[in-house]
């Protein structure tokens, strides 16, 4: 395509909110078609909730999600909670989104494609996927297989970026953290939490959310832009875990 077609294409792209207003003033008004945004953190630190308001947004402004549940961790009855916490019919929005299984590399990269071909996934606007490194841990363990690992990812994300833009989709890639840096195996004060991927998985997406517990309050959630390790945004949000998901 022509420059001008590609402005004229990004003009037409569509933002679905994260179900947070703080949230969305973080990542720039939501979760844009045609881009990629990671977010990564330990347990219990509001992922799924996120990924689930993200589906709820999109089947709410009538488009079609499909969930890559490479996990198979997928509640559709916690959506159906979500929904019915902030008022949406939660039968309507069920009928919106898809799970797709996605329990090895194979099947988790064939899912692109079912989203091309699939009557049902073609004119989808939201994609998430959770989690995105899991399978490629699992196949390729251990450090002696750690190029092949980064490079069947960099491969799968190359593919899933293209078809996010081509096809106008969203895509919300769910991600596990690593510790690392002097005295990680002791949680000394060199440690840090990392997600899991590299750079092999940030040069591909626009922006990468990092959620992280804070304080005392088991329900309170701090979240920060990303960039190379580092906060690059100084607006940080805080962030509860409640009925409605994470606001």
């Amino acid at each position: 395509m022509t420059l001008r077609e590609a402005l004229e294409r990004d003009a037409r792209r569509t933002t679905f909110s994260s179900g947070s207003d703080a949230l969305d003033r973080l990542l720039g008004g939501g979760f844009r078609t045609g881009e990629m945004v990671e977010v990564f953190g330990a347990s219990r630190t509001g992922k799924t909730q996120l990924a689930i308001q993200a589906a709820l947004s999109a089947a709410s402004a009538g488009s079609t999600c499909a969930y890559v549940d490479t996990e198979g961790q997928f509640r559709p009855e916690k959506l159906a909670s979500i929904a019915e916490a902030r008022g949406v019919d939660a039968a309507g929005v069920l009928s919106m989104v898809y799970r797709v299984r996605a329990p090895s590399t194979e099947e988790q990269v064939s899912a692109i494609a079912l989203a091309v071909r699939d009557g049902s996934l073609r004119a989808c606007r939201m994609v998430v996927v959770d989690t995105v490194t899991k399978n490629f841990s699992l196949e390729f363990g251990g450090a002696r297989l750690m190029a092949d690992r980064q490079s069947a990812l960099g491969s799968y994300l190359n593919r899933l970026a293209r078809d996010a833009y081509a096809n106008d989709r969203a895509v919300l890639l769910l991600n596990r953290v690593a510790t690392v840096g002097r005295g990680a195996e002791e949680g000394g004060a060199g440690a840090r939490e990392v997600g899991i991927g590299g750079e092999t998985l940030r040069r591909f997406v626009q922006r990468s959310l990092r959620l992280r517990r804070w304080g005392g309050d088991a329900g309170a959630v701090r979240a920060s832009i990303e960039e190379g390790g580092e906060e690059v945004d100084r607006d940080e949000v805080t962030l509860a875990i409640t009925a409605r998901g994470l606001e």
